[in-house]
This record gives C-alpha cells, structure tokens and sequence, in this order.
C-alpha cells in the first residue's frame, strides 16, 4: 500500500517534473535546450572565423560591424540564460512571481525532502518495492522457455528485478544507508541538495554578478565597485563552466530523483541546418541597399532629437482633451 503521504508527494512529483522537463517553454530543459543550441550555432561561427580567407594584410575577410554584433547578442543572451536558471529570488508556488529555474526546483525539493522517501519513489515510479516475487516469476518464465526449446526470447514483465535492485542501490547512496540497513522510510539527504545548490552557485556566481551589475540592470559605479564586479574578467571558460554544472545537475535530478531519463541536451535538428551557410550575407550589388537602410534609419534616429518642448506641451494637451 502507498505511504500516508504518497498523494502529497505524488502532487509535488509531478510539479517537479513539470519544472523541470514539462513541455512548457520554460521549463529547465526547454531553457538548458535553447542555450545549449545557441551555443553549437556560436561554436560554428567561431570555427568559420578561423577558416575564413585573409586579404594582404592577414586579417580575416568578414564584416567587423556583423560580428561584434553577433558576439554582443550571444554574449548577453547567454549570460541571462545562466542567470534565469540558476535564479533564487522566487519560489515555484510563488502565486504572482513564480519561476522555473534549477536553483528554484532544488530548494523546492529540500523544503519538502521529508516526502522524498523510498517507499514514495518506488510508489510514483510503480516498481515493487521487494524484487523477490518478480524474481520468481522472471525464473519460472526462463524455465517454461526452455522447456519449449526456445535459447532466446522477450521477457514479458514490466520492469524487472534487475530494475528494483537497482533502483534500491541508488536511493542507498542518496539516503546514506546501506542495502541491510535500507528501510521504506528512508529519506534523501538534505546535504544531497547542499551539494547541488553549491555546485551550481559555484559555477554561475561570477556570470550572475556580471548580469546583475552589466546586463539585466545598468548598475552606477559606486555599486559595481562595492560588489567588485569589476574586478571579475567573464570568459568563455565561465561559460562552457557554468552550462557543463547546470546540464550535469539538471539531469542527475532528472535520472536519480524523477524520470529516471537521460537527455541529450543539444537538439537534434530535423532539417538542414547547414543550407545555405555557404552564401553570401548580400551580393556587391546589394551593398546599396544596405547602405540606404542605413542612412534611413540614421535619418529616423536623428529626428528624435527634434522632441522637445513645443511637442511635449501639444501631448500634454491632447492628452488632457
């Protein structure tokens, strides 16, 4: 029979899984997906700049103003990514300002750790709790093929013995018990989650204050000196650092803790990704084009500046008609 608690904890289960590899775009791995293949796209151009032609001078044949506008928008971009996933500031169940992040669903998880027990992840994952009746029959059914002369055949058991045993070994280690110690009560470990939520703070900490003081708000000086944020040179080391703990993480809580599936975390695509790639950005007689798109836009901007009080008063009026 399920524990007193299953259903609570079978709520927050599926919650879980939800956040974590629901089909909601914001799930943690419809984030981590969308990061990760934005960074192979960016791994691409940068192995395009190194195999780019040279002119006379030895310096490579691409346009500066294309490619440090890429590098800007793939820099920010992915730095929020990191941000957004390892974000602490709200809860899942926060009614107005609930979020899906990794951060948010191990905190989740610890704050209710107590329903994390092995009778509750057998339950949920509808395994056996004891193997010895699977066994039985897994031996009875070897024996009746035999019999029938057939050396090779498809059990048909849901799950198998090997499938409980193993599963007992894993929440062994996250409970910290041992196999003749093991009891239907036993509760994963709080330290457990202490290690995730370090790890991963470990990794993004140097990205997020980096977001925080550059990106997601424009902090004065005064403030990026007191949190030191300019003393912390962000590479792509921190990058690939912070998506290699963040990927890692994400599918250890996935593998030991709900589905039990294991992802790969760069998209397959399903069309030809490479069509095209060898074509121009624009032909030579489309540099005109471009270059009255320009000046359009710089004619657009300028007549901003020619806002002033005349227009404000003429606003202000219409406004209060």
């Amino acid at each position: 029979m399920p524990p007193e608690n299953f259903e609570q904890f079978k709520a927050k289960h599926e919650a879980w899984k939800k956040c974590l590899s629901g089909e909601d775009r914001n799930s943690v791995f419809n984030q981590i997906f969308r990061m990760v293949w934005n960074a192979a796209v960016f791994k691409i151009i940068n192995e395009a700049r190194r195999i780019s032609p040279t002119d006379t001078k030895g310096q490579i044949k691409i346009n500066g103003m294309v490619h440090h506008f890429l590098d800007r928008c793939f820099f920010d971009s992915q730095f929020l990514a990191v941000r957004r996933l390892t974000d602490a500031a709200y809860t899942l169940e926060d009614a107005k300002k609930g979020i899906f992040s990794l951060t948010a669903l191990l905190n989740d998880m610890k704050a209710n750790i107590s329903l994390m027990t092995r009778a509750n992840l057998f339950a949920v994952e509808n395994l056996e709790y004891d193997p010895t009746g699977i066994q039985q029959r897994e031996l009875q059914y070897a024996f009746e093929q035999s019999k029938n002369g057939k050396g090779a055949y498809w059990s048909s058991f849901k799950g198998s013995s090997h499938d409980i045993t193993s599963r007992h070994d894993q929440i062994d280690v996250l409970c910290g018990t041992s196999a003749d110690q093991r009891k239907p009560s036993d509760t994963i470990r709080g330290e457990i989650f202490d290690y995730l939520l370090k790890r991963t703070k470990d990794a993004s900490e140097d990205v997020n204050l980096h977001v925080n003081k550059y990106i997601a708000h424009a902090a004065t000086p005064d403030s990026r000196e007191y949190s030191k944020a300019g003393e912390v040179s962000i590479t792509l080391d921190h990058l690939w650092g912070a998506h290699k703990v963040i990927c890692q993480v994400a599918n250890f809580v996935d593998v030991y803790m709900l589905s039990r599936a294991h992802y790969s975390f760069l998209p397959v695509p399903q069309y030809d990704h490479f069509e095209h790639i060898d074509e121009f950005l624009v032909s030579a007689e489309g540099v005109d084009a471009l270059s009255n798109a320009w000046h359009q836009f710089q004619k657009d901007t300028d007549s901003w500046a020619s806002w002033g009080m005349k227009e404000l008063q003429e606003e202000i009026l219409q406004k209060n008609e």
